[in-house]
């Protein structure tokens, strides 16, 4: 293994092919582990799927690192052990920093938010003062601060996650970059090593987000320890990536990254919640650490349009899905294979996901129109 020429450790490629894949992947392993709410938990084809989510956790604080890596060298060391409160500060950037994230997400929240509404809204048949009724009650959710546990109504079972992950790196990021030093080398492990242990001791396994501690939601903790871990992952593909492998080991490592993978997907395939959970989350920390290090063989060929495609594809079919799993059985035949049952969930799933696409890049394409219509419409 020789040492190639050092690049600047901080600089993530705009995309990772096989990161996006995966996006899918692991999206399609939550849809399939909500078939539980057709099919029941016996039946249910991933009922272990909700492990899935722990992939997207460490990648977006993997994501969280780089974007505070970027603006720390962006800095003098003595601007960032004094960070300035006023102006461009630290504070008026963390918010910059969500803001972004969430014009990544928020046009395909809302339209799946909304074409969920009016399907559970017809599939209850529901009058419209029930329907008036059920969106006063429910329409705190487009707030995405229900992790913080103001509010336990709702319709949407996938929103915590990205309630969760907002919430957790308006906390993380300005710490990253008020202690770009402690945070990622000391804080982070800690934090991880801590709230993890905490889980395991008292909750057995990591999953159940919705379940209140006395203080905050057990998801709340489960994402920052593994926005942490992302931390720590991305510590560990700076210090890795210099080097270059000879072919043997390329294709060594790029065999194992694959069998990693394959054989967490395979846990959550045949396995229940457990404590053993644990182990196979340290196990995705080192199949993503291989994989944003780009040493195994081939690591750039599937780099391109079709797994961006994926990846953006992933998003919206996450967001759209729930809808169906829980209220099609309210609409469908009671004679129904789980077969059909299946293929009408996916079919309606993925169809929506394709709509929920097509609107959030109107609505993007759109903005600076829209945005000037309101403020005509309500400014003086």
């Amino acid at each position: 293994m020789a040492e190639s020429v050092k690049t600047n450790a901080s600089a993530v490629k705009r995309r990772n092919g096989v990161i996006d894949l995966l996006r899918f992947v692991f999206s399609m392993i939550i849809v399939l582990h909500h078939t539980r709410y057709l099919l029941g938990d016996d039946n249910c084809l991933f009922l272990g799927g909700s492990l899935a989510v722990e992939f997207f956790f460490i990648v977006s604080g993997y994501l969280c690192m780089n974007s505070a890596e970027k603006m720390n060298a962006k800095t003098s060391p003595s601007a960032q052990t004094a960070m300035p409160e006023t102006g461009t500060g630290l504070g008026t950037e963390t918010v910059g920093f969500i803001k972004k994230k969430l014009s990544g997400i928020l046009p395909e929240f809302i339209t799946a938010w909304i074409i969920g509404f009016i399907f559970v809204w017809a599939a209850k048949g529901l009058t419209v003062h029930e329907a008036a009724r059920m969106f006063g009650r429910d329409f705190f959710e487009l707030t995405l601060v229900k992790m913080s546990g103001l509010f336990i109504r709702g319709f949407d079972g996938v929103i915590w996650y990205i309630s969760a992950m907002l919430l957790c790196m308006a906390v993380l990021y300005p710490l990253l970059r008020r202690f770009p030093n402690f945070m990622p080398r000391i804080g982070c492990p800690l934090v991880a090593l801590f709230f993890l242990g905490y889980l395991c001791r008292n909750y057995d396994h990591p999953r159940n987000p919705t379940v209140w501690t006395g203080i905050v939601y057990k998801g709340l903790i489960r994402c920052m320890a593994e926005l942490c871990l992302g931390v720590v992952v991305f510590l560990i593909v700076r210090r890795i990536r210099k080097y270059r492998l000879n072919r043997p080991s390329a294709v060594a490592v790029a065999i194992i990254e694959i069998l990693m993978y394959a054989a967490v997907i395979i846990y959550m395939y045949r396995e229940d919640p457990s404590d053993k959970d644990y182990f196979w989350i340290f196990i995705l920390c080192v199949a993503i650490t291989l994989t944003f290090s780009g040493l195994g063989a081939g690591s750039h060929i599937l780099d391109g349009r079709v797994t961006s495609f994926l990846a953006k594809y992933s998003t919206a079919l996450y967001l759209s899905h729930i809808y169906y799993a829980q209220n099609l059985l309210r609409i469908l035949p009671q004679n129904m294979s789980r077969t059909a049952l299946v293929t009408v969930y996916l079919i309606c799933a993925g169809g929506t996901a394709f709509v929920v696409m097509g609107i959030a890049y109107f609505l993007r394409q759109k903005k600076r129109a829209i945005m000037s219509g309101l403020k005509k419409c309500f400014l003086a």
